[in-house]
């Protein structure tokens, strides 16, 4: 009799233990601007910190940029990342190159490159124009007026 109380209890008890765990697994870190899995796209992730301290990771530049064109003057800083490296520097001393034949995370595309030179290897390769930040922004805010 008594077994056959424990055993259900037993059942119960293990799934409230297991199940946070394994809902907590499956949660996905999404692009604030277009709900990719950011998770998929480290060589080309993009954190912008607001004035108030708050920081949003999007899957790359593109989507930084429309997060920093939403934000104007809420907008403190960003950080994009180097494909080359996988490592992050501040988004306005970055280099870009847009519109090349190569799509990282969403297409027409702006790939971050640390250096010049190493963006102007890539474009001679595959095609695209070699911006700095101000101008990435700036064709990126035509684009999403248009």
């Amino acid at each position: 009799m008594k077994t056959k109380k424990i055993v259900p209890m037993l059942i119960l008890f293990s799934v409230l233990i297991v199940m946070p765990g394994l809902l907590l697994a499956g949660e996905v870190n999404r692009c604030i601007i277009c709900g990719m899995d950011v998770s998929k796209y480290p060589h080309s992730r993009y954190r912008v910190t607001a004035t108030n301290e708050e920081e949003f990771i999007t899957c790359g530049a593109q989507c930084g940029l429309t997060l920093h064109l939403r934000f104007k003057e809420k907008f403190k800083s960003a950080a994009a990342t180097d494909l080359l490296s996988n490592r992050p520097l501040d988004a306005r001393k970055a280099f870009y190159v847009y519109k090349s034949s190569v799509i990282t995370d969403m297409a027409p595309g702006f790939i971050v490159f640390a250096a010049r030179k190493n963006a102007e290897s890539f474009a001679k390769g595959f095609g695209g124009q070699v911006v700095d930040y101000d101008e990435a922004l700036a064709i990126w805010k035509k684009q999403v007026q248009q």
